[in-house]
């Protein structure tokens, strides 16, 4: 009898039922762009000091200033958000047109399949980054110029510093 239970036992252990299920597991893949200004580079100034400044014109680079992620090809591109800057601290604001500035977008790491375009600033968006090939970590510095040629010598002020605004909108788009 004992080894009648034990057979039994071990063949009920042995022979136990077996049953399964599935799961569909599926993977979604949305395309997404992604651009991020460096947050330590909110202002960019460029300053004139000296006679060679005024003559010349003057540039402010901003290392790694725009980070770039896409899951597809891409275009950068960069428009001034008003076609006036305004002067900082006046009531009534005192405005001058855009002074030719331009902004300029270099690649930091070498082999990327990138385009880049040295462009003026307007109210109209010019790309100056695309590819046509997605990429996860896109780095990019961007090199500010401002005019030479004496061009704003009429907005300076006698022993004072003067300053005048506007901003400088990135966007993404798919390609």
């Amino acid at each position: 009898m004992k080894k009648g239970v034990l057979f039994l036992g071990l063949a009920f252990l042995g022979g136990a039922a077996f049953s399964q299920t599935s799961v569909r597991l599926n993977i979604e893949l949305h395309d997404v762009q992604h651009l991020v200004i460096n947050p330590d580079q909110s202002t960019v100034t460029l300053a004139y000091h000296t006679l060679e400044d005024y003559q010349n014109g003057v540039e402010s680079v901003q290392k790694s200033h725009l980070s770039v992620f896409s899951t597809s090809g891409y275009e950068v591109k960069v428009k001034l958000a008003n076609q006036d800057f305004v002067k900082v601290g006046q009531a009534p604001a005192e405005k001058i047109s855009a002074p030719l500035i331009r902004v300029k977008a270099t690649a930091t790491h070498k082999g990327q399949a990138v385009n880049t375009s040295n462009n003026l600033l307007s109210t109209n968006q010019e790309t100056i980054i695309s590819s046509d090939s997605p990429t996860l970590n896109g780095l990019f510095d961007v090199t500010y110029t401002g005019p030479g040629a004496d061009g704003l010598m009429p907005y300076v002020e006698k022993n004072n510093t003067v300053t005048f605004t506007n901003d400088v909108l990135y966007s993404i788009e798919t390609r």
